[in-house]
């Protein structure tokens, strides 16, 4: 076991210690192992809009995002090799075809970006919180880092085009009260309050998120030559929209109205442009994603008639992602995470 010191973002060895022969947690170890599965899978999406998307800006985030992921991949799998745990297979060259014609009109592609930055924002975040070696939460503070100025750049270009969703804009009231009834968080009967403004942006942002993974499972279903990858993939289309139905009437019912991206930014093309394999995991990365988010959506929201709705979206998702896996794992497709050694069948094994 070699020493492990602060290698990414450390300003000076007498600033943050070394530290001496320590073990990477089993937290670290499923974090980095997560993240080589999940730049692997984006550097094979984001080779195919390199290699058809024209735009000059579009084109150079992405250019540059491969950059990045490449020296991520590489630092997981450089920590791993030294400390002797398996590299990941991931995703390679065989799960994306460079001669495919575009699936994402450009402007989708940008959307999509965005919308991944959200996510991994939201990843590198919690990995950073749950880190304690010293190069492992440098690693993970300089992607936050990254992905920060990668967010402001992107949302830039969006504005500059004059496409960028926009949560709605509301009237607030302009006085300072008190919760005094406990009617305040009641919604399944009676009279129902007001939505929150924290309310109406989860309400919002899961929409769209939800928009977003629509018009990718409606891509995907297009192009996958597998006829249960691509049943499964309705009913993905269909969980979306009940899902976005649900989220946007709340809304209306406050006259609040929400704008999206549209259906039309997936092209006619038939030719999949990656392996059925890198589709399904795409999509079973999103869900559990997905999860977690109402959890949060439904910790900050004070109605219970919208907690409740989110509890059901996360049985919901969780069903159709175990779904998913039963898939992959019939076609071989599902690479097992890192777990603990079994002790009794070692003992059996031994005896």
């Amino acid at each position: 076991m070699t020493n492990q010191q602060t290698t990414i973002g450390a300003t000076s060895s007498q600033e943050i210690p070394s530290v001496h022969n320590a073990r990477l947690t089993g937290s670290e170890i499923a974090q980095l192992w997560t993240t080589f599965m999940q730049y692997t899978m984006l550097t094979c999406v984001f080779r195919h809009f390199e290699a058809t998307v024209q735009d000059p800006p579009i084109k150079d985030i992405i250019t540059q995002s491969l950059s990045r992921f490449e020296k991520r991949v590489s630092f997981v799998a450089d920590t791993f090799q030294k400390e002797n745990i398996p590299i990941p297979m991931g995703f390679t060259s065989q799960d994306v075809n460079l001669s495919a014609p575009p699936l994402f009109s450009e402007i989708y592609v940008t959307h999509y970006v965005r919308n991944m930055i959200r996510l991994a924002m939201t990843l590198s975040s919690l990995n950073l919180n749950m880190s304690t070696r010293p190069d492992i939460r440098d690693f993970y503070a300089s992607v936050l880092e990254s992905i920060i100025r990668l967010n402001t750049e992107v949302t830039d270009l969006l504005l500059a085009k004059g496409v960028l969703p926009r949560p709605p804009y509301v009237s607030i009231s302009q006085e300072v009260e008190h919760i005094h009834k406990p009617g305040f968080l009641t919604g399944f009967f009676g009279e129902k309050r007001p939505l929150l403004t924290i309310e109406i942006a989860h309400l919002y942002y899961n929409a769209l998120t939800n928009e977003v993974g629509k018009a990718l499972l409606l891509a995907f279903r297009q192009v996958s030559p597998n006829k249960e990858v691509r049943d499964y993939f309705a009913k993905g289309i269909h969980l979306s929209d009940s899902i976005v139905d649900k989220l946007v009437q709340i809304a209306k019912e406050e006259n609040v109205n929400f704008s999206f991206i549209r259906d039309e930014d997936i092209t006619d093309s038939t030719e999949a442009p990656f392996s059925d394999k890198l589709m399904m995991f795409h999509i079973h990365l999103m869900n559990g994603i997905g999860a977690g988010m109402y959890g949060v959506s439904g910790a900050v929201s004070a109605r219970h008639d919208i907690m409740k709705m989110y509890a059901q979206f996360m049985l919901e998702v969780g069903q159709y992602a175990e779904a998913g896996a039963k898939i992959m794992m019939s076609n071989d497709w599902l690479e097992e995470p890192p777990q603990v050694l079994d002790r009794d069948k070692l003992a059996e094994y031994m005896h």
